[in-house]
């Protein structure tokens, strides 16, 4: 049986190693979720290691187990988890059927439906754990537009696909850059977060789901850059007070051109396509959290300073309250789109 070892992935960042079952239930609970970890036959020892490295929206994990074990979360809830097998085998079940994976093809779990797992004996795979929030946020930048229910991402990454193989590629390089402690921990703030999007971005782009239809007429092909811009800095800020001269000065243009920009794109003016942006965010929110959260906490948060103003904006643009709509979340019917 093999300890963790110098040349595995992030070997810097070694968060444990352990012999214990219940040691490695606690840990990978603490940093992922609550969950089931049973081993599946009668080893003759148990042996698990987890390296881990933190960002900002995202962690980069590398896991090994040296048993047959069973993984049962359940719904990761808060975060997406995208698997990369380096060694060994796992079958994946994301209630999109289940899938077989190892090298060359991995999978990515999605926050909102049921997960289990059964990783074989000696199954390692590099992990990367998105923000669920994040991840719809970068999601809604690139449409320029908010959205409602959950993104939902095909089970399997197929290496195969030109698309996928390029993303793992550079998943890997980001391996290897925080190895030599460039990112992930580095002091660099600014360059974290730009790699931390680019990824998300890219994997929104490179992964079949429920929204690729609508990323491939993104605002990235809009024709005019200063409108392409003044969307994409608007979702980057929805939630901060933000006026329109700051939204032309981040777009290279005047605000009576971006008026006109606006107007002809969106039928409404910058600062009213950003409240119906933080109406919707708001409306992603409650669903999201189904209905647990404080409506007044998520009214605030989007940036609304007005909860009574906020309630009739939102019910004129949605057609119901937002007490309707957190109703509604409760039921949890809008969790599985179709």
């Amino acid at each position: 049986m093999n300890d963790c070892n110098p040349s595995e992935p992030l070997s810097k960042r070694r968060l444990f190693q352990t012999y214990e079952l219940d040691e490695a239930r606690a840990i990978v609970a603490e940093k992922f979720c609550d969950h089931r970890l049973n081993i599946e036959t009668h080893a003759a020892q148990f042996e698990a290691c987890h390296h881990r490295a933190e960002g900002n929206a995202a962690s980069l994990n590398y896991i090994r187990y040296g048993a047959n074990v069973r993984i049962e979360p359940g719904e990761l809830g808060s975060f997406y988890l995208i698997q990369i097998p380096l060694a060994g085998v796992a079958e994946i079940d994301n209630r999109g059927g289940k899938v077989l994976t190892h090298a060359g093809q991995g999978s990515v779990l999605n926050p909102h439906r049921e997960t289990k797992m059964r990783w074989h004996e000696g199954c390692a795979q590099l992990l990367m754990q998105i923000d669920a929030m994040a991840l719809a946020q970068e999601a809604e930048r690139l449409l320029g537009t908010s959205i409602e229910g959950p993104i939902t991402f095909e089970t399997l990454v197929d290496e195969n696909r030109p698309a996928a193989a390029d993303w793992v590629r550079k998943l890997k390089t980001c391996f290897d850059l925080t190895e030599k402690e460039a990112i992930f921990g580095g002091d660099n703030n600014a360059t974290q977060i730009r790699i931390e999007r680019e990824l998300i971005a890219n994997f929104l782009r490179s992964q079949p789901s429920n929204i690729s239809t609508l990323l491939a007429s993104a605002p990235s092909t809009f024709a005019n850059i200063h409108l392409r811009r003044a969307v994409q800095f608007i979702h980057a800020n929805i939630s901060k007070s933000i006026t329109v001269l700051d939204i032309a000065d981040a777009s290279g243009t005047t605000t009576r051109s971006l008026q006109l920009y606006f107007q002809s794109e969106f039928n409404a003016s910058p600062m009213r396509y950003l409240k119906q942006q933080r109406l919707r965010l708001a409306r992603r929110m409650i669903l999201q959290s189904r209905g647990e959260r404080v409506l007044g906490d998520i009214v605030f948060e989007v940036g609304f300073s007005h909860f009574g103003r906020f309630s009739a904006d939102y019910k004129k643009l949605f057609g119901e309250s937002p007490s309707r709509t957190k109703q509604k979340a409760m039921t949890r019917s809008w969790v599985q789109p179709k």
